[in-house]
């Protein structure tokens, strides 16, 4: 299944704003980028068919902190032909952008890939 990256963006702008509000209200300092693959910026998983999402930068605890100085903007990969690849439909895509969007702001709220393995079984 694949799709323009406009409408994939679309796609990943309503899966954000399916978060409930409280959870959004919550969000600081975050940028939510979409890339076709990982490069560079994947470091070890540059290249990998299996990232569908990266989380870079400090938590949200950590931006809050008095203590965490001047900080760039904790940012969110989304990697588009990678979550294509898994789905059929534009339905499944929606849910897997929805499914990895969601996993990804975890990582923002603090959560480990370990944490949401067993919290969270599912969507990690």
């Amino acid at each position: 299944m694949k799709v323009s990256r406009g409408r994939f963006e679309r796609l990943a702008e309503a899966a954000l704003a399916d978060i409930p509000r409280q959870f959004r209200d919550l969000i600081v300092d975050l940028e939510i980028s979409v890339k076709a693959v990982p490069g560079p910026e994947a470091g070890r998983w540059r290249g990998s068919k299996n990232l569908l999402g990266l989380y870079q930068g400090l938590q949200r605890a950590d931006m809050l902190s008095p203590y965490s100085g001047s900080h760039e903007p904790a940012r969110i990969t989304l990697y588009q032909r990678n979550i294509e690849s898994l789905c059929r439909d534009e339905d499944e895509l929606s849910r897997q952008i929805h499914i990895t969007l969601r996993h990804e702001l975890a990582h923002h709220f603090g959560f480990s890939d370990r944490d949401l393995r067993k919290k969270w079984p599912d969507g990690a």
